[in-house]
């Protein structure tokens, strides 16, 4: 990887870093429920880097960004870590497997849904609530594609922005 890559994977990471722990200072609903502002860092970083840089951009959020907030240790971290992963794999999979692909918003849509499944379903393993969990689990579905929606749409104008800055002004 070019000095060049690497020096932006570090700028967005630091980027996702810094909004991760400003949204954890926003009021939620839910202890668990973050608008996922910084899941745009990883979804960008997934379309210009790959699913290796879009990794290690994620991992320094949540390592950095829950360091930073006092709970490298708790089940936060964990759940973060674990659905985060999770979502970023299955966007990488309908990104490059699914035939057409999706498009920036779609796939952030997909990755949104499979983090709040991941963590649902984590959720319902370590504290066996699974009749809570499954009503929930709709409602989370649903706040998933609405949060991935407004996430895949900034990504989507960051990258063409990006693009056209590269190419010119057309005309």
């Amino acid at each position: 990887m070019s000095a060049r890559a690497l020096s932006r994977l570090g700028l967005l990471s630091a980027g996702a870093v810094a909004v991760y722990v400003f949204e954890s200072l926003l009021p939620t609903p839910f202890p668990w429920a973050k608008i996922g502002l910084s899941n745009t860092l990883v979804v960008i970083s997934l379309f210009w880097f790959g699913l290796r840089g879009a990794l290690m951009v994620n991992i320094a959020r949540v390592v950095a960004g829950n360091l930073l907030l006092g709970i490298i240790v708790s089940p936060a971290f964990v759940f973060s870590l674990l659905g985060s992963t999770s979502a970023l794999m299955v966007m990488a999979l309908v990104r490059w497997k699914l035939v057409p692909p999706l498009s920036v918003v779609g796939t952030s849509c997909v990755g949104a849904v499979a983090n709040n499944v991941v963590q649902i379903t984590l959720f319902t393993a370590l504290l066996s609530w699974s009749g809570i969990a499954r009503s929930l689990l709709g409602g989370f579905i649903l706040l998933g594609v609405g949060v991935g929606f407004v996430t895949g749409l900034i990504a989507s104008r960051v990258l063409d922005k990006v693009a056209l800055e590269r190419t010119g002004p057309v005309g």
